[in-house]
C-alpha cells in the first residue's frame, strides 16, 4: 500500500514551489485499486497539508492505467480556463512549468497534483442548490463552446456509449430469458427504445465540447459570498452538451444526498429545479425540448441499478428464478418508457 510521509509531502510541494512548513495533513480520499490486482499497484490518494501562514492545499498522487500526464494536463489546463473566465473553480499550482510532476515515492511511479483547497463544500443538494448548479453547469458549457475547449477522455455520462446511468447492453442480454407474454412485453420495450433513440439520433452530429463530468454535492462549493463553485475534474471529458445538461440533471435528482427522503415527487422537484436553472442560462431549442422525455424515459426505464445492482433487480429475479416478479419488473419497464415527461422550466 502507499504510504507518503511528511518528508515525501514536503519534498512534493517544494516541487511545485511551496515551501511552507507542513503543519498537519489528512487524507482525504484513498482509492487502492491494487487489492483488486496487486501486481498493478493502481492507487489515487488525496492528501489536504495546512500550514501555519499559509491557506491549505490538496495534494493528489496517483497510479492508474487509464491516467496519462498527457490526460491530466488537458484536465487541468479546462480547470483553469474556467477560472480564469469568472467559474469558482480550485487553482492549480506549477511544477517547473507543468501542472503534472512525474514521481516515484516508496515503490510508486506516480502523477501527482497539487491545487488550492476550496472550504465550503456542499453535503446535500436541495431544489435551490440544484438550480444554481444547473446554471453553474450552463455557464461552464457557454465557455467550453465558445473557447472550442476539449478534453480527449471518455465521459461518465455519454448515451451513445457506456455510462453509469443505465444500459440498454445489459437489458439485451436478457432477452433468452422470457417467454409468452413476457417475451412480447420485451420486444415491445425493445421497440420502443428503437423509436426513443431514432428521435436522439440528430445529436449523434453535434461536436462535443470539454465538460467537468461529475457534478454532484460533493465536488460543489459554496464561496463566501454565496457563489456556486466545482472542483475534481477527475472525470473531464469530451461530450455533446445537452446530453451532458440532461444526464446530470438526473444523476443530481436520484443519486446524491439530500436533506429529506428522496421521494419520486422530490426527485422531480430537484430535476426540475436543475433544468431550470439551466435552461436559464443557455436556452433550451424546441428540438432539444422535444428530445428531453426521449433521453429521459431510455434513462428512467434501464436505470442500471433496477437492471443489475439492486437487490430485487431484473438481474437477480431471473438468477433466482422468480419469473413472476420478473414479468412484473418488465411491465414496470413497459410503462415507464410509454410514460410521458412533463416540463415545467
Amino acid at each position: 500500500m502507499l504510504t507518503v510521509n511528511h518528508d515525501d509531502l514536503q519534498s512534493i510541494l517544494a516541487a511545485f514551489g511551496i515551501n511552507d512548513e507542513i503543519t498537519a495533513a489528512e487524507e482525504l480520499l484513498r482509492y487502492n485499486y491494487e487489492e483488486h490486482d496487486p501486481a498493478a499497484k493502481d492507487v489515487r490518494l488525496m492528501i489536504r497539508c495546512c500550514f501555519s501562514d499559509a491557506a491549505p492545499v490538496v495534494v493528489k498522487l496517483k497510479h492508474e492505467s487509464d491516467v496519462t500526464e498527457e490526460s491530466l494536463t488537458e484536465q487541468i489546463c479546462f480547470s483553469e480556463h474556467l477560472l480564469q473566465c469568472g467559474i469558482p473553480t480550485a487553482h492549480f499550482h506549477l511544477a517547473g512549468g507543468g501542472w503534472v510532476l512525474s514521481k516515484s515515492v516508496n515503490g510508486y511511479d506516480l502523477l501527482i497534483t497539487v491545487e488550492d483547497y476550496k472550504q465550503g463544500e456542499l453535503k446535500t443538494v436541495t431544489p435551490d442548490i440544484a438550480e444554481k448548479t444547473g446554471s453553474l453547469l450552463a455557464e461552464t458549457h457557454n465557455i467550453a463552446e465558445r473557447d472550442d475547449l476539449h478534453v480527449h477522455m471518455p465521459v461518465l455520462f455519454d448515451p451513445f456509449s457506456r455510462n453509469d446511468l443505465f444500459s440498454h447492453e445489459a437489458f439485451e442480454e436478457m432477452k433468452d430469458n422470457f417467454t409468452g407474454e413476457d417475451a412480447r412485453c420485451f420486444s415491445a420495450i425493445e421497440d420502443l427504445y428503437c423509436q426513443h433513440m431514432q428521435a436522439l439520433s440528430p445529436l449523434r452530429e453535434r461536436r462535443r465540447y470539454a465538460v467537468q463530468g461529475d457534478i454532484s454535492d460533493c465536488n460543489l462549493f459554496m464561496t463566501a459570498d454565496g457563489k456556486l463553485g466545482m472542483f475534481d475534474f477527475n472525470r473531464s471529458g469530451d461530450n455533446i452538451l445537452f446530453c451532458d445538461a440532461i444526464m446530470q440533471a438526473v444523476f443530481e435528482s436520484r443519486l446524491m444526498d439530500y436533506e429529506q427522503e428522496l421521494t419520486e415527487t422530490f426527485s422531480d422537484r430537484i430535476f426540475q429545479c436543475f433544468l431550470r436553472g439551466y435552461h436559464r442560462i443557455r436556452s433550451f431549442s424546441d428540438e432539444e425540448m422535444r428530445m428531453i422525455p426521449h433521453l429521459c424515459a431510455i434513462i428512467n426505464t434501464f436505470w442500471l441499478s433496477d437492471l443489475v445492482y439492486a437487490e430485487d433487480s431484473l438481474t437477480n429475479l431471473l438468477k433466482t428464478g422468480d419469473k413472476e416478479k420478473a414479468g412484473l419488473a418488465l411491465q414496470t419497464m413497459k410503462q415507464r418508457i410509454t410514460k410521458s415527461l412533463s416540463l415545467n422550466l
